[in-house]
């Protein structure tokens, strides 16, 4: 419930702030980026995953000197988990690797006090998730070696929320540092993690 009401509130947060500048003049633009991240997991009711290095992908449109709009896709690779232990002398080994893509519709509401050379944004967005975990578990110490192997893959919504820097080296060419809280819904509702990335986009 929590996190459904800074959702809210965050959104509230953007149009009041573009709602200021209303007679402004518009810079309309598309842009292009790419990047990398690096997610740390926050996973619900689950194994210790380890942290995954992934990638970052969007497609803009600058409509208004505080509001972007954009598509964003990230690849999460390689959230692992890998477990040993020992029961009644049988040695057991568990190990499981995770995959993560988004695609979100973004909205990206730039502060009043971000310059021409420094932005100062926060982050709120929503779309699909897609998950596929493989997983292995076996066994030694036995007269036969046992193995299970299988996969898990599911699809359901998820949403963003967190802030954003970006840097105008040139007018057409953008650095940018963003950090976001990434959770799941519905049958993803355990998949939870921090997502920091750092990318470059160029402005049409």
């Amino acid at each position: 419930m929590k996190k459904h009401l800074f959702f809210a509130v965050l959104v509230v947060v953007i149009f009041s702030c573009t709602s200021l500048y209303a007679g402004q003049e518009h810079l309309d633009h598309f842009y292009v980026g790419a990047g990398g991240s690096y997610a740390v997991e926050d996973f619900d009711d689950s194994p210790d995953f380890d942290n995954s290095w992934g990638a970052n992908a969007k497609i803009g449109y600058h409509t208004h000197p505080l509001l972007d709009i954009e598509v964003d896709f990230d690849y999460l690779n390689n959230f692992s988990y890998d477990e040993t232990y020992k029961v009644l002398g049988t040695r057991f080994e568990e190990e499981a690797d995770l995959e993560i893509l988004t695609c979100m519709f973004v909205l990206k509401g730039y502060f009043p006090i971000s310059t021409e050379k420094v932005k100062l944004s926060t982050v709120v967005g929503a779309g699909l998730m897609q998950a596929d975990l493989k997983y292995r578990i076996s066994t030694s110490g036995l007269p036969d070696e046992i193995s299970i192997s299988g996969s898990d893959d599911e699809t359901d919504f998820c949403a963003k929320v967190g802030l954003g820097l970006d840097f105008f080296a040139f007018q057409d060419i953008s650095f940018g540092i963003e950090g976001n809280y990434t959770f799941g819904f519905g049958d993803l509702d355990d998949i939870r993690y921090f997502n920091f990335t750092i990318g470059a986009a160029y402005h049409f």
